[in-house]
């Protein structure tokens, strides 16, 4: 190996658009490199067709787009004997058969394969279900088998990767606490209590655990509930609720006005191999996280001491909130014991060592 490592990440997209990459590696970069190490991205998506990729129509642009991706993967291919090691973020292709993993494999490069989601069942979004068939998703087992090392974020998925390969490392996805941070609030005594939740439509169903619970709870406590979402999943039978429309200028601002953060989770496969994001960044706030039991929450928080985890019925979810509701000191402390916790486990400076071992220096 090289005095200074060479690393060629292949990634599904550009750099500063996916908060999946956001958060697995690209926060790292700046602080890999200044430890020694030599990194090149290649995303395999251009900022175009990102544009068009989750908006319905546009078929022959997101081909095309495509279609170019795999054209930059072939021309990446004659480069690879410059780099120590290729790291490989979900999949150097997002449809098709691991050909380019095959090759690399074949010229005996080291491949380190990286993943955050349980990628090997099928899953595809509403407006792109035309190329489910194309998903491949079986070959998740063969780049995991092949690969020098695997690196994925919980326990549930190091389970599954040591079927095919004892080299699995967890890396839990992570967040920069000098970017996750509290916001200066009134005491709780003086002001509405902000129960939220944040993510995306596609886990907006999640929300339909809690609705219930959450309208019986506004029958005796006063409180916002805020949701942070490119889509408005509506609670009209809430008086105090607020719909935020993510933007990443004032994400944090607007997470750290919570509270509260609800990470209610359903049972399921695709479920456990989730990191607990959500509830990572409630704790990085100090907001105090409530998370269903499914899942890897249970992973996250410490319960009772840095948040609490429930079953996913009305009753429990009820008598969680209610119990933080009615103890406003515990709440409070409760959220600066979890971002305490994460800072030891879940943050950027806790995981650099791991970054730094699983690339080879």
């Amino acid at each position: 190996m090289s005095q200074h490592p060479r690393i060629l990440v292949l990634c599904p997209y550009p750099l500063g658009i996916s908060p999946g990459q956001r958060f697995r590696f690209e926060q790292y970069l700046d602080i890999l490199r200044a430890n020694g190490l030599v990194i090149d991205v290649r995303p395999f998506l251009d900022m175009d067709t990102m544009r068009i990729l989750y908006k319905p129509g546009y078929m022959v642009k997101k081909v095309l787009g495509v279609l170019a991706g795999f054209g930059r993967r072939l021309a990446v291919l004659p480069q690879v004997f410059r780099y120590d090691h290729i790291f490989i973020h979900r999949e150097a292709t997002p449809i098709g058969p691991p050909f380019i993993e095959a090759i690399l494999f074949m010229l005996g490069r080291s491949v380190i394969f990286d993943f955050d989601d349980a990628i090997f069942i099928s899953k595809t979004s509403k407006v792109n279900r035309i190329v489910a068939f194309a998903k491949w998703s079986s070959k998740i087992r063969f780049i995991c088998r092949h690969s020098v090392k695997v690196a994925v974020c919980n326990n549930y998925l190091v389970n599954w990767v040591r079927q095919y390969n004892p080299n699995a490392v967890l890396l839990p996805t992570t967040i920069d606490l000098s970017y996750h941070k509290p916001i200066v609030k009134a005491p709780l005594a003086t002001r509405r209590p902000v129960i939220g939740w944040t993510g995306t439509q596609s886990t907006m169903v999640y929300l339909e655990l809690v609705r219930e619970a959450l309208t019986e709870l506004q029958a005796r406590y006063d409180f916002e509930f805020r949701v942070i979402c490119d889509v408005d999943p509506k609670f009209p039978e809430l008086k105090n609720y607020r719909f935020v429309k993510w933007t990443l200028s004032s994400e944090i601002e607007d997470l750290a006005a919570m509270d509260i953060g609800l990470m209610p989770v359903p049972q399921g496969e695709w479920e456990q191999g989730k990191v607990g994001f959500k509830a990572i960044q409630y704790s990085g706030v100090a907001a105090a996280p409530v998370v269903s039991s499914t899942g890897s929450g249970h992973e996250v928080v410490l319960q009772g001491k840095t948040g609490l985890v429930v079953d996913n019925d009305r009753a429990a979810w009820v008598n969680a909130l209610a119990s933080l509701l009615d103890n406003p000191a515990q709440l409070e402390a409760m959220g600066q014991a979890a971002r305490e916790y994460i800072d030891s486990r879940y943050s950027v400076r806790s995981q650099v060592p791991t970054y730094m071992a699983l690339l080879g220096k």
